[in-house]
């Protein structure tokens, strides 16, 4: 019998209002829970993960070099989540730093400057190679008016699950390119959805082994519209086992509904998990 509490789950997406979707995969056992995994979704900031990767193997080929100062364009400076938009304009983030603030903070500037560099072809060419086709980038971050005109970034809850739990076993693109991702995610500042309801090992910079006993270290990626709440998370028990979660909803009548859905059957996933 598995241990992914289904009917639990089942039940508390019933109470929610809204359109739903959900991967749950207990890494070490290799059972998998699906709900609605071929829905599309508008992405959000999950979009950002695999731009993240792109941008590591690109550095790993040689394409860029992470260390380089880079100046911000004026057309990238949006608003919406992150730093940058607060910080003086003549600063010249690393690519490297830009890649972490589009991870930790959900950085829009950082994410446009990172758009530009590794460009929409070469990333759909990507998601392709790395099985997973239907990840679709179609706008820039806080471009409103792209989303009028029927242009928007699109995820599926199984797709990117996949790759979420690909990443907590080390194969998505590499292990060096799946490490690095996760030590990111793990310094997430956005925690008001998986992890809220949990037991964790507050993020710190190293902070990737030697879970203490009766906690959990999750490594998450949020993403948020109006109507719309996602969250992708990879959990590091302190016995080494990993599982992993994303769950995405959209068409909510109350935000506040989706982010403690999301919370919810995350702690019903680790009480039974762990």
């Amino acid at each position: 019998m598995g241990r992914i509490p289904a009917s639990k789950i089942y039940n508390i997406l019933s109470n929610l209002n809204g359109i739903a979707a959900l991967y749950v995969e207990d890494c070490s056992t290799g059972e998998t829970l699906e709900i609605n995994p071929n829905i599309k979704f508008p992405a959000c900031s999950v979009i950002k993960i695999p731009m993240y990767a792109l941008l590591l193997k690109d550095a790993e080929e040689g394409r860029v070099n992470l260390d380089e100062p880079h100046k911000i364009l004026l057309e990238n400076r949006v608003a919406g989540t992150g730093i940058l938009c607060d910080l003086n304009p003549s600063l010249e983030p690393t690519l490297r730093d830009l890649g972490k603030l589009m991870i930790i903070m959900s950085d829009n500037i950082a994410t446009n400057e990172i758009m530009d560099i590794i460009g929409v072809e070469r990333f759909q060419a990507f998601c392709v190679r790395e099985g997973c086709p239907n990840f679709v980038w179609q706008r820039k971050m806080m471009d409103f008016e792209a989303i009028k005109k029927g242009l928007n970034n699109y995820l599926q809850a199984g797709e990117t699950g996949k790759v979420i739990a690909r990443i907590a076993k080390e194969t998505f693109v590499n292990k060096a390119v799946s490490e690095m991702i996760f030590k990111t995610m793990c310094l997430q500042k956005y925690r008001n959805k998986l992890p809220s309801l949990l037991p964790v090992v507050q993020p710190y910079s190293g902070i990737t082994n030697n879970v203490p006993e009766g906690m959990v270290l999750c490594a998450n990626k949020t993403g948020d519209l109006v109507g719309i709440q996602h969250d992708v998370g990879v959990f590091l028990l302190p016995d080494g086992r990993r599982y992993v979660i994303a769950m995405f909803t959209k068409n909510l009548t109350n935000d506040i509904d989706g982010i403690e859905a999301i919370a919810k059957v995350s702690l019903e996933v680790y009480k039974a998990i762990c």
